[in-house]
């Protein structure tokens, strides 16, 4: 088995609408947690709500977190854009990518850029930041969120974990205006609240976005496979790809990213399908792992033995460049 090689033909694009939000195992949490921060805008405005102002979502890359977010801005009234008394359009959420690299200035270029505000490159910090304030004001712009935010981590060191800790607390501060911040990163993105005076931490909400494993997580997987191979796609899950060594396989290989593993049985079904066949097989996870992540037959996770020895980050070690002076 840890020799099997794999090959489909490349031909054939039909491809199923598979892409209908699957619930994240976060979701709950993540509808209460935003739901607080839509109270706490009302309560603010009746001067009486909480400093924490600030939601982080923390986890690695492929967990869903900015999927499961757009899924709830979408479905969450409160985040929608609405027409006001003069017939203009308000659009109460912002929604940004950090940009790499980025310092304080730069995040305020950001997020005009956003908006649609040009700035000067003569402008100072804090005549960007008062325009990024009243902006929002005039906007009537009440949630910012900030995807990528790790990348407002710029440098490590405790002086400038302040200067971006206090940008983001005077935004929070906005005289009669209750701007609400929402950050969504990788694990990096926790320096921004253990570093520094605690201040930042002390004005926020956290909720991780940890990885699935198995056996933990067995039925969340398996349900997440039924559902995109017969209820979405129409085809057949043998009995093969409903044990718990396949779920552990399936998992292994995605680092338990939730968003991986949808991905990977998507793709899977697409490839069958576009053979014209009505079964998933092994076969076609195995081919789609070894294709993106280049690794040797003898190391495919889906195929050999000893699968839960490999580490999916080292699919392409062999090929690594040995360091000077190495032998």
């Amino acid at each position: 088995m840890d020799t099997l090689q794999i090959g489909f033909e490349e031909d054939g694009d039909r491809q199923p609408d598979v892409y209908d939000y699957i619930e994240n195992p976060g979701d709950k949490m993540l509808a209460e947690m935003l739901q607080e921060l839509i109270n706490n805008v009302e309560l603010c405005r009746r001067g009486v709500g909480s400093r924490r102002r600030a939601l982080f979502l923390i986890g690695g890359s492929g967990t869903g977190k900015s999927t499961a977010l757009l899924h709830h801005f979408r479905r969450m009234p409160e985040f929608q854009p609405r027409v006001n008394l003069y017939g203009e359009t308000v659009r109460p959420l912002l929604s940004i990518e950090a940009p790499k690299p980025c310092t304080t200035k730069d995040f305020a270029v950001a997020i005009l850029d956003a908006i649609g505000v040009p700035s000067k490159a003569r402008q100072t910090e804090g005549e960007l930041y008062a325009t990024v304030k009243t902006q929002f004001r005039e906007r009537g712009i009440i949630f910012l969120h900030v995807d990528e935010a790790q990348h407002l981590r710029r440098h490590s060191s405790s002086q400038a974990l302040l200067d971006v800790q206090d940008r983001i607390k005077t935004l929070m501060q906005i005289v009669d205006w209750p701007l609400h911040m929402i950050f969504s990163g990788v694990a990096d993105l926790a320096d921004l609240l253990n570093g520094g005076d605690g201040q930042l931490k002390n004005r926020a909400s956290v909720m991780r976005f940890v990885p699935l494993s198995v056996p933990k997580d067995r039925d969340r997987i398996q349900r997440v496979l039924v559902d995109i191979v017969e209820a979405k796609c129409g085809l057949v899950l043998p009995a093969e790809l409903r044990t718990d060594d396949f779920l552990g396989r399936l998992c292994w290989a995605n680092g338990g990213s939730f968003g991986e593993i949808i991905k990977a049985v998507q793709a899977a079904c697409f490839l069958v399908m576009s053979k014209g066949k009505d079964t998933v097989d092994l076969r076609a996870f195995a081919y789609n792992y070894q294709r993106t992540s280049g690794c040797l037959p003898s190391d495919n996770i889906y195929t050999v033995a000893r699968w839960s020895e490999i580490d999916p980050a080292n699919a392409l070690a062999d090929l690594a460049t040995p360091e000077k002076g190495r032998k």
